[in-house]
């Protein structure tokens, strides 16, 4: 630690405290520091855990001559308060004065440590000690010397400047004055009236020398009597100015001082209800926070799982709005396509339609052509009759009909040949105006299943659209709902800020009931009774059996490490 104060640096900007600033503050026997107070722990500028088990040399100022604390420690550890001001340093190198009070502290009895109650210093105390403490680390104090850390002028200045005469007290003066006057007055008297006629050689100095020595050492007996219950008081004011509202109080005496004992008494009692009052409440705060703290960790995590739900709800729903989106463009475009499908089935049976009335055309052509073919047929019939009447007409006729029976010889061969290709031609008719039925049944047919297909399209056309309206209701609903899952989450997200903030608001409460704890646990009320609740972090407390140190024998040891330990 010495290395940490040596390597630290001071600056000139001062710190000025306020005069509501109370710094308190404990030590173990070595100067470690077990207690520190929240006001101590902002003005020094470090943190508790730097503090804590930290020799009290961490706040020490270089300026401070090492004569002031070796009177610190030389007055505490002979069991006096010492009230003297104290240059500190903070920890960006800032100073500040302080008036401290350092008194021993007990416990059961047995010193344990020292504690530390600094205020403000008045500015003009803090000139005349940094004077004077610079002429202590020159080596050229003249005309002052410290006494349980109060500035006190050498030499008979001091000493007349120490004479109160009211601490005497009317009753050592009228003594005094009584002894004075009677002393002299007596022996004058007895000379007058002749009892003593014998002169005595120096009396005359002797009683004038009596009659100022008695009246003297009178009274310093009674100002020794007048202020031991002053002091007594002091021992008890420091005891409890330092938190242990156990001490007792003392014999004060019969004098006036003495009335202020039963009221002395009822303030430490009153204090001692007050911190007992205080210790119950932060119990109950504290356990009220503990409650507060678990039960917003446990909310936290319950909304940080909501919100992860919330998110993977919203990216599954995500997920769900693009396939829905993606099942209704299919099925708008299976909707065309079926509307497509059903247009080119219907542009096929207008064609199949006109197929069947050309066909019937035709069917009725054929029926025509078959009509002429059996005319023809029987006019060749009719041509062969005459033909072959024309032939035995020629055949009567002898040799003049020669000739005619040639050409109507020719005429039957041509009307034979005319009713065998009309034969043929009917017969192929027929065969085609069978085809063309049987084409014309088949093209029917054939119309009747697209007229069929067509009307599955349809329905087919209308399922799709129907689909196709289903897919974009779905898709509108699904992104509600994905606009409500990114409201929730919002507002999840809202709620797990506000936890934080709950969160950080019940540390910061606990931390409070911490330091109330730190705070209170200076207090204490009995033999054996700290008020330490189980929510504080408190100071390590030195051991109570601990030996106190031996001044007369280790007095050079322990100048020594009063210097490095403050």
């Amino acid at each position: 630690m010495i290395e940490y104060m040596n390597i630290r640096t001071s600056s000139s900007r001062e710190y000025t405290l306020s005069p509501d600033d109370f710094l308190i503050s404990r030590t173990d026997l070595t100067g470690k520091i077990t207690y520190a107070n929240p006001a101590f722990i902002e003005v020094s500028g470090f943190a508790w855990d730097e503090l804590h088990g930290a020799p009290h040399n961490i706040v020490r100022h270089p300026d401070m001559p090492r004569e002031a604390f070796d009177n610190l420690w030389s007055t505490v550890k002979a069991g006096r308060a010492w009230n003297g001001l104290v240059k500190n340093r903070r920890k960006n190198g800032e100073f500040y004065w302080v008036q401290a009070h350092v008194t021993p502290y007990f416990e059961a009895g047995q010193l344990v440590g020292y504690a530390s109650v600094r205020t403000r210093a008045e500015p003009q105390a803090i000139a005349l000690a940094n004077r004077v403490y610079e002429a202590l680390a020159s080596g050229c104090a003249h005309g002052y010397r410290l006494v349980d850390g109060e500035l006190r002028r050498s030499g008979l200045a001091g000493l007349l400047g120490r004479i109160n005469p009211a601490s005497l007290g009317f009753g050592s003066a009228a003594t005094s004055a009584l002894v004075a006057v009677l002393l002299p007055a007596c022996y004058w008297l007895g000379r007058s009236s002749g009892m003593t006629d014998v002169p005595v050689p120096g009396l005359d100095l002797a009683l004038l020398a009596g009659g100022t020595a008695l009246p003297c050492l009178l009274g310093r007996r009674t100002v020794r009597a007048s202020l031991a219950p002053l002091e007594a008081a002091k021992r008890f004011n420091s005891q409890i100015a330092a938190g242990n509202l156990s001490a007792c109080l003392p014999d004060l005496g019969r004098g006036e001082l003495a009335q202020l004992g039963p009221l002395m008494d009822i303030m430490r009692k009153s204090l001692s209800s007050i911190a007992l009052d205080v210790n119950r409440s932060m119990h109950s705060v504290a356990e009220d926070a503990a409650n507060i703290a678990q039960s917003n960790h446990a909310l936290a995590a319950r909304t940080e799982e909501q919100a992860a739900s919330l998110q993977e709800t919203a990216a599954s729903m995500e997920q769900i709005t693009a396939t829905v989106e993606q099942n209704a463009g299919n099925a708008r475009h299976a909707n065309q396509l079926a509307e497509q499908a059903s247009g080119s089935v219907r542009e096929s049976g207008e064609v199949m339609h006109r197929m069947v009335s050309k066909m019937e055309s035709i069917a009725a052509t054929s029926r025509q052509m078959s009509e002429i073919i059996a005319l023809i047929d029987a006019i060749a019939f009719q041509t062969n009759i005459l033909a072959l009447n024309a032939s035995v007409e020629a055949a009567r006729a002898g040799e003049q009909g020669r000739g005619f029976a040639v050409v109507a010889s020719e005429v039957r061969l041509l009307a034979g040949r005319t009713a065998a290709a009309a034969k043929e031609i009917h017969e192929l008719i027929a065969n085609s105006s069978q085809e063309i039925d049987d084409g014309v049944g088949l093209v029917r047919a054939s119309e009747q299943a697209i007229d069929e297909v067509i009307e599955s399209v349809t329905r087919v056309s209308d399922i799709m659209a129907e689909i196709s309206s289903a897919s974009a209701e779905q898709s509108a609903g699904i992104a509600q709902i994905g606009q409500a899952i990114v409201q929730l989450d919002g507002v999840t997200q809202k709620n797990a800020g506000m936890v934080q903030h709950a969160r950080h608001v019940s540390h910061d409460l606990n931390e409070q009931v911490r330091g109330l704890a730190q705070a209170i646990s200076i207090l204490q009320i009995g033999q054996r009774e700290r008020l330490q609740p189980d929510a504080a972090t408190p100071a390590r407390a030195p051991a109570a059996g601990g030996n106190p140190p031996r001044p007369q024998r280790q007095r050079a040891v322990e100048a020594e490490e009063a210097w490095e330990a403050f």
